[in-house]
């Protein structure tokens, strides 16, 4: 099984080709460079170093959001887009739980981004083993709602990366960025698409989207 993985969701970009579960190859920037401009020449890369062509692949799986909103459309669109032209599976995956996959530790975690206004996307994750398990839905909220719920459980820890500027003032937190190579190992959080019906998961309509929605029921 040959998997090409995808995680565009915000800042970071991760690419993988993983063979059984296990990583070939992979690319991992955290760089501010244009997710629309460099994802294909990365995916390119990746078949170079690997030695797959495209006919390989046996299924493509991608981060669905919550996270950037161009940052997602470019990657789920992409992967739709190879997945329909490969008629292949498509598999998504939540981007925070990329996260709490990529964080190399084991026990109860958060990770989080950004949601400005004082909020974050979060949810709240146990790790053992092989089992990542959503201890708490993920959601758009305010910090504070997140970390009282973290109170409960000992020894938990908020994974953020230490590139994003947080408007809710976050600042006790592990640096933590995706490896989507991570996540192949968790079945559970795997998720198959329907490659003309997926769409990304923002948890919160965009300002635009707000707008629009405001002036047709006006």
């Amino acid at each position: 099984m040959i998997s090409l993985l995808i995680d565009t969701s915000n800042r970071p970009l991760s690419v993988a080709i993983n063979k059984d579960g296990y990583c070939q190859a992979e690319i991992n920037t955290t760089v501010k460079k244009t997710h629309s401009a460099t994802l294909m020449v990365y995916i390119n890369e990746l078949f170079k170093m690997t030695g797959c062509k495209r006919e390989d692949i046996d299924r493509i799986i991608v981060a669905r959001g919550p996270g950037s909103y161009t940052g997602v459309r470019i990657g789920v669109t992409i992967a739709k887009t190879l997945a329909h032209a490969l008629n292949i599976p498509l598999y998504s995956v939540s981007s925070l739980a990329v996260i709490a996959a990529s964080s190399g530790r084991e026990g109860i975690m958060a990770p989080m981004f950004d949601g400005r206004r004082g909020n974050v996307y979060t949810a709240i994750y146990q790790l053992e083993g092989s089992t990542l398990e959503e201890v708490m839905d993920e959601g758009y909220m305010e910090l504070e709602t997140v970390l009282d719920s973290l109170k409960a459980h000992d020894g938990g820890v908020v994974l953020a990366d230490a590139g994003e500027k947080f408007s809710s003032g976050l600042e006790t937190f592990t640096h933590a960025v995706p490896r989507i190579s991570s996540v192949e190992k968790f079945t559970s959080i795997l998720r198959q698409e329907d490659v003309h019906q997926m769409v990304p998961e923002y948890l919160k309509v965009s300002e635009a989207e707000k707008n629009w929605m405001e002036r047709t029921q006006s």
